[in-house]
């Protein structure tokens, strides 16, 4: 079973509309796929249950000592199934700061959850844009990162800060435990229009991060709106138009399994490439 992020320390970059369509497009691959949304806002989980994200989810797993499939519900497209945050998960991600209750041994509090869960080919956790302990403890427990990037002024650098963590988190995670080394897998260039500023800004991306960034960019539209308002991933509402084709393009390159880690690029080595599980 692989783990992926999808994180950005910047708002606002088409990070839950990633973990969506992304989630969506390995379905279609013929993966069985879970979708942990772990952002208290639960704009994931919204994105296929509009009327309203089921109460309980993530939170109750972390205090109640829960499975993931305890609290995942199905969704309308068979093989696709979404943990939504829950009620209480603000609080919770609070309490694992803390030295009583979550707060012992918090880093591995979704690591454990992790171990528990079968029945799935990837798990995908879409997480705030907020450094949070919860944030931290998701790093801890997956082995991939998908990094959406809007090509904005600001866009590299809440990308270099979540390098920083990358590389500490990861340095921790060979010390202490088995879990691996924890690689940026992809970076995908969203919400992208025609301006002069926009071009610039994806040279600059794809020049910082080479071969892992995606070939295909997902353009700005209108669509996204209206296939959230219906709960309906992008990819089955408009199934063959350009974001579409990019979400698709970019699931299939996941599951070949191209990692870079940040050190790979610190020390000028070749990126690591993986056979996909």
């Amino acid at each position: 079973m692989r783990s992926v992020a999808v994180t950005n320390a910047k708002g606002g970059v088409g990070k839950s509309t990633t973990a969506i369509n992304m989630a969506a497009a390995l379905v279609e691959f013929d993966r069985r796929v879970l979708l942990v949304d772990a952002d208290p806002s639960g704009n994931a989980a919204l994105g296929f249950f509009p009327r309203g994200a089921p109460e309980v989810g993530l939170a109750d797993a972390l205090l109640e000592g829960s499975g993931l499939a305890d609290v995942a519900v199905a969704t309308e497209y068979p093989g696709l199934d979404v943990v939504a945050p829950g009620q209480r998960l603000g609080n919770c991600s609070d309490q694992m700061g803390g030295v009583q209750g979550l707060g012992q041994g918090r880093e591995f509090r979704i690591r454990r959850l992790l171990k528990g869960l079968a029945g799935y080919d990837v798990v995908i956790f879409d997480t705030s844009p907020v450094l949070t302990p919860l944030n931290v403890a998701i790093l801890y427990a997956v082995s991939e990162i998908l990094i959406p990037i809007d090509p904005c002024v600001a866009a590299l650098a809440g990308v270099r800060a979540l390098e920083d963590l990358v590389r500490t988190v990861g340095e921790f995670r060979l010390e202490f435990t088995d879990a691996g080394p924890l690689a940026i897998t992809g970076v995908l260039i969203t919400r992208v229009d025609r301006t002069l500023v926009s071009k610039q800004i994806e040279a600059e991306v794809r020049n910082y991060f080479g071969p892992i960034v995606h070939d295909l960019v997902v353009p700005a539209s209108v669509k996204f709106r209206e296939a959230y308002a219906r709960g309906v991933p992008l990819i089955h509402y408009d199934r063959l138009g350009a974001a579409a084709t990019a979400y698709r393009a970019a699931a299939s390159a996941f599951l070949e399994g191209r990692a870079d880690t940040a050190a790979d690029r610190d020390e000028g080595r070749e990126p690591e490439y993986r056979e996909a599980s």
